[in-house]
């Protein structure tokens, strides 16, 4: 049998507590089923068994600029920074005085997430800005007495947010004027971007059906797909948008006043960035656009963007963890 175990968390003299659960991911909505597993290792007079389940969303970063001229001109350094709590619930176990024995012990519980929430995400410091969004789980034993400290254990789990809207095609296009050094007209570009939906997951191989139509005099030297996350931060008021290429490929272009349909597989791939589902809270959003581009040598690119959701990965149940 398989499950994800938290890590024990050992407490001098009177024992551990590890925290488990039926799955290491959870969608919006889920039931959340699991237990307390307590090994004591001395007597413990306990008043109150608790798991308390917490959502939270936070935004932080740094913003330096001169001030001042001349002898006077100085660095200021200003800092902004908001979090929010949307989910902290306690399910309490157990909540009469009563002595426990030195032994392993189970105390299982289960949770049902509410529907509507946000997806866990972490920016990983990209820009400089920390925006989170975060679960966890900490379990406690109450333990009588004004120097014993509690028994507990705190540790994160991942959900993943219901992605709303319905599975459809994406289709952009355009036709650009071509100008050499942005001023002459070379003749004009037309692209069709076509995708075969609108909702994927990590990993996911997209077929990407693009038409070029090159009535200019240059050639269209490449072309490139490349997967954009772009993240919309609020803290103290301000507003920040973050945008980070996540993967890409480049395809054959086309020559002057000639024309291609062809699909092109892109697939959706981290390459070691971890790639967080779309998911929006109230201080942060993260979402993805697959942007394509024909690179015409010294003339403006032609470019389309196609808004896509990315969502969990399909999620297996396991059976649940039984202490031996």
């Amino acid at each position: 049998m398989a499950a994800f175990v938290g890590e024990l968390l050992g407490l001098r003299g009177k024992g551990s507590i590890a925290i488990v659960v039926d799955k290491p991911h959870y969608i919006s909505g889920e039931v959340v089923s699991g237990s307390l597993q307590v090994d004591v290792l001395e007597p413990i007079e306990c008043n109150e068994v608790v798991v308390v389940i917490s959502g939270k969303e936070k935004v932080h970063w740094s913003e330096t600029h001169d001030e001042g001229s001349g002898d006077n001109r100085r660095s200021v350094t200003r800092t902004f920074s908001s979090s929010r709590c949307f989910l902290n619930q306690a399910i309490v176990l157990y909540s009469a005085q009563h002595h426990i024995s030195p032994g392993q012990y189970i105390y299982p519980f289960q949770y049902q997430l509410p529907t509507g929430l946000p997806g866990t995400y972490d920016n990983q410091r990209h820009d400089g800005v920390d925006a989170r969004i975060q679960y966890s789980m900490k379990g406690r034993l109450r333990v009588n007495g004004f120097f014993s400290k509690d028994v507990k254990r705190r540790q994160t789990f991942v959900v993943y947010a219901q992605l709303a809207g319905y599975v459809a095609p994406s289709v952009a296009e355009k036709t650009q004027v071509v100008r050499f050094l942005c001023c002459f007209n070379q003749g004009t570009c037309y692209l069709r971007v076509a995708m075969d939906k609108n909702m994927y997951t990590p990993g996911d191989v997209p077929m990407i059906l693009c038409d070029i139509r090159n009535e200019s005099a240059k050639d269209v030297r490449s072309m490139r797909c490349e997967l954009v996350r772009i993240v919309d931060v609020m803290a103290d008021g301000k507003h920040r948008t973050l945008q980070k290429t996540i993967c890409g490929a480049t395809f054959p272009g086309v020559v002057a006043g000639a024309q291609l349909s062809q699909p092109q597989p892109f697939q959706l791939l981290g390459h070691g960035e971890a790639l967080y589902p779309s998911t929006r809270g109230s201080l942060l959003g993260c979402r993805y656009e697959i942007r394509v581009t024909c690179d015409i040598a010294w003339c403006p690119d032609v470019q389309l963007e196609l808004p896509i959701a990315l969502g969990g990965p399909f999620l297996l149940r396991v059976d649940p963890f039984v202490a031996a």
